[in-house]
């Protein structure tokens, strides 16, 4: 697969900003637009998305991610496949267990098995058969078109799952080491039902900041990188084999990082989710940002996506969740990134 380049925005957006948004991510040179579902903290996915498919020609639009907590899954696939029939096809799902959108209610992420059985229940449902979700039996009539689903995970369980039943997964952490990891247990996933795992698209979520200086970014990367940290400590602090095993890795190639992640935890605030000038940001450190994101000279940046690119990497999933000048960090990365790239 060729690399491919995406980019996820919705948090801090006006809904009148996402049009303009949209189009200059597909001007950049993006194969590929989210947007978050996080009903206490973003406007309307949907709305956002229906914006994005009347303004744009080529890029591909879907949600970065929804969830089964908060939607029936024949809501998400209904109002999905809308928005393909009106974008001439170019419509995906991301699907999770649950993050800020859950978290902000009091409530827990969904447990991998209802992930699962969502899943399940899309590939049948928008394939116009009938499908069951929760000993509840039901099909469209008009939906005859299952569309790609990614699902964006960080545990060993729900990341085996999209190696069986997913189109591509979204993980985080861009250390070589916790990239490996990630690919490992959907490897074990696809494998496990007999599955190539080659035909499994492996996107990175990352944020990408190009600057001169790495310390001149922190004001506005730090957040998001303590967002993606916060969702590994909730799989961090279990004792599977698998994640004990991770926490080792970790620790050996980045000695006292999980403290520094524990520590993290302690002042987290669920509002303060891919924020800008989150309270939080004060307890990220560079290590920690270089852990999850790509900032610095565009050469500096290109050559960690090689890399990427070499483990199986195959999209590079960006946000500008919390930039100042995300239209700007966009077209900058679409002059200086992306073309590299490009066959």
């Amino acid at each position: 697969m060729n690399m491919e380049f995406s980019v996820g925005m919705g948090r801090n957006l006006r809904i009148d900003e996402v049009q303009n948004h949209s189009i200059v991510a597909e001007n950049s040179g993006f194969a590929q637009l989210t947007f978050i579902d996080s009903q206490n903290l973003c406007r309307d996915v949907y709305s956002m998305m229906t914006i994005a498919a009347l303004n744009t020609n080529k890029i591909k639009i879907g949600h970065g991610v929804t969830t089964p907590s908060t939607r029936h899954p024949s809501v998400t696939a209904n109002a999905t496949a809308t928005v393909d029939e009106l974008s001439g096809g170019r419509a995906f799902i991301g699907m999770g267990t649950g993050f800020s959108a859950v978290l902000t209610m009091g409530k827990k992420a969904r447990p991998v098995s209802e992930l699962r059985e969502t899943i399940q229940f899309l590939h049948k449902y928008m394939n116009g058969q009938t499908a069951t979700f929760k000993n509840s039996s039901m099909n469209s009539e008009w939906i005859r078109k299952r569309v790609p689903i990614y699902i964006g995970v960080v545990g060993p369980k729900a990341l085996q799952t999209a190696g069986e039943l997913a189109d591509g997964v979204i993980f985080s952490g861009l250390h070589p080491e916790m990239v490996k990891w990630n690919i490992e247990q959907v490897h074990k996933g696809a494998e496990r039902i007999g599955r190539d795992p080659s035909e499994i698209e492996l996107w990175n979520r990352t944020l990408i900041y190009i600057t001169d200086r790495k310390e001149d970014a922190h004001r506005e990367v730090a957040s998001y990188a303590g967002t993606g940290l916060m969702a590994k400590y909730q799989v961090l602090i279990r004792d599977t084999p698998e994640v004990i095993d991770l926490r080792n890795r970790i620790e050996k190639v980045q000695p006292g990082l999980l403290e520094d992640i524990y520590k993290l935890a302690k002042v987290w605030n669920n509002y303060d989710h891919e924020k800008t000038d989150a309270l939080h940001s004060k307890a990220v450190t560079q290590r920690m940002i270089d852990f999850m994101h790509l900032t610095g000279k565009p050469d500096d940046i290109c050559e960690q996506i090689e890399k990427l690119e070499q483990l199986g990497v195959t999209n590079i999933s960006t946000t500008v969740f919390t930039i100042v000048d995300k239209k700007g960090m966009m077209q900058e990365i679409g002059d200086k990134i992306i073309p590299r790239f490009s066959n």
